[in-house]
């Protein structure tokens, strides 16, 4: 069979960041037509091969001695061009740094302004979209079955809804080539379909590459690999049947991390609860996202935070850790008492989200990062001490991260990144835990070190609160709050099996039995 033509060739290329080095020698064809899964671990370079298709990112030019940047061309036109305006003029992007960037942008627009801004392939809308784009939006969004995305501002998304908003916007681009970066962190079940829909019917008229950590994130037409490790891109089929992720791909064969120290049991608190919502109404931009929530939880619980994307989960981890406020009339109570101020519940709370990553600007190393945690602050001010920064590296090694202490953050891959902002969020031996998708972008390695550390926090009796769609170690959960369009549909402690039990439903207020486990 004749090839299909060619749509870029990287020769010899020269990535990384501040003179360290991603790749040295890449060399890839890709071909119109193909639709190949990226894998590999945190930190192999996927995120940087996307942008470099995508046009983001340019062979380096600050080379050591004798090294050449290389050179990479795009055919689209059936023509060689050089030029990063092409790539971008007919290929799309979804990854976690252009979420990133959106959100630090903080700008009040809509749902259906971020997928008009596909049509260019800017950041934002500028002008008017050409007649009858508006149109296409909205059939895109109700193919996708999130017509509610359109008015929706991005200041009150869900992480997975302005995750499928930008999936939307590069659809609406008609790119010949796709690229997608981790395209279902953050989705619930329904919306994953919905997605996945959408990408396979865009397969049919231009080429897909998407990387994954997870066999379920790899789509089923996707029939071959391209594996990143050790500076290398190299392919391999994905076999028959559904996409299996090579065995190992994921492993450093690190040392075994060092044991928790013994101080970190957290005392238990009598039958006080730790936390007590009544009436809890909660406004973001004009819009109502909560309603009357009425919920209590005991030192020593864990629950996890259920619902379709919008449902109002990450909104109430954001209240809990004091960065949205009640409405009038709510009732907000730690300990018995009024919730405490900023500072003093920030040394006492561990808080992971994928918001607060991308708002996290300050240019700190990852040991600096660790150290705010400890510290409560968001950055970091005032000389480190020798024991900050034991304790600093002692999580980073638990997180498998240690060889990052002193690279800025801002110069790790999405994947190392979160590894450090979960090092960041247990540093302190917090009494409580708020964990919005805590695993987004890990792969296997880290899943596995995250949940290995979190075991061990139960044991100490640390109170855990997170949100997660994927149903990893759901076991480890004592207690499920599900929420629907912002309220409270069922809450109690959960069986053995990880189902609900004991629950009492009450319309949209909820009384919990407290577990007697």
């Amino acid at each position: 069979m004749t090839a299909a033509p060619l749509m870029v060739r990287m020769e010899r290329v020269y990535a990384g960041f501040r003179r360290n080095p991603v790749f040295t020698d890449l060399s890839l064809d890709l071909r119109f037509g193909e639709h190949l899964a990226l894998v590999g671990a945190n930190g192999s370079g996927k995120s940087t091969l996307l942008s470099l298709l995508h046009g983001d990112l340019r062979p380096a030019q600050d080379l050591p001695e004798r090294a050449r940047p290389g050179k990479i061309y795009w055919y689209f036109a059936g023509v060689a061009d050089s030029s990063p305006l092409t790539a971008r003029a007919y290929a799309r992007l979804v990854s976690p740094a252009q979420q990133r960037r959106l959100v630090r942008l903080g700008a009040p627009v809509t749902g259906l302004e971020i997928m008009l801004s596909g049509l260019d392939n800017a950041l934002t809308l500028y002008g008017a979209a050409p007649d009858g784009r508006d149109a296409r939006a909205a059939e895109l969004a109700e193919a996708a079955g999130a017509a509610d995305i359109l008015s929706l501002r991005l200041t009150a998304m869900s992480r997975g809804k302005l995750r499928l908003c930008l999936i939307l916007r590069a659809l609406m681009g008609r790119p010949r080539l796709l690229l997608l970066d981790e395209p279902f962190d953050g989705l619930d079940a329904e919306a994953r379909r919905a997605a996945t829909r959408g990408l396979e019917l865009a397969a049919g008229r231009c080429t897909l590459i998407a990387s994954a950590h997870r066999n379920e994130d790899i789509p089923s037409f996707m029939r071959e690999m391209l594996l990143v490790r050790n500076g290398r891109v190299t392919r391999r089929a994905a076999g028959a049947g559904a996409p299996v992720l090579p065995a190992g791909i994921f492993s450093q064969k690190r040392a075994a991390p060092p044991d928790l120290p013994e101080e970190l049991h957290v005392p238990a608190d009598g039958g006080t609860p730790l936390l007590r919502l009544e009436h809890v109404n909660v406004f973001i931009a004009g819009c109502k996202v909560l309603h009357d929530i009425r919920w209590t939880v005991f030192p020593g619980e864990r629950w996890l935070l259920s619902g379709l994307n919008g449902s109002g989960k990450s909104t109430l981890l954001r209240l809990l850790n004091g960065d949205e406020q009640a409405a009038l009339g709510s009732v907000t109570e730690w300990r018995g008492g009024k919730r405490p101020g900023l500072e003093e519940l920030r040394r006492t709370v561990g808080y992971v989200s994928d918001r607060f990553q991308d708002l996290y600007a300050y240019d700190l190393s990852a040991e600096e990062t660790v150290i705010s945690g400890l510290r409560g602050s968001i950055g970091l001010y005032g000389e480190v001490l020798p024991a900050e920064r034991e304790r600093a590296r002692f999580r980073l090694e638990r997180m498998g991260v240690l060889h990052a202490a002193d690279a800025p953050l801002s110069s790790l891959s999405t994947g190392n990144a979160r590894r450090v902002m979960l090092a960041r969020a247990l540093a302190a031996a917090p009494s409580v835990l708020l964990l919005d998708e805590p695993c987004s972008g890990l792969d296997a390695e880290g899943r596995t070190l995250f949940f290995d550390n979190l075991r061990e926090l139960a044991r100490c009796g640390v109170t855990m609160i997170c949100v997660s769609h994927h149903g990893d170690r759901t076991d480890l959960f004592t207690h499920e709050l599900r929420l629907e369009k912002g309220r409270v549909q069922f809450a109690g402690p959960r069986s053995s099996q990880g189902k609900l039990a004991g629950a009492v439903r009450l319309g949209s207020s909820v009384t919990s039995t407290r577990s007697k486990a």
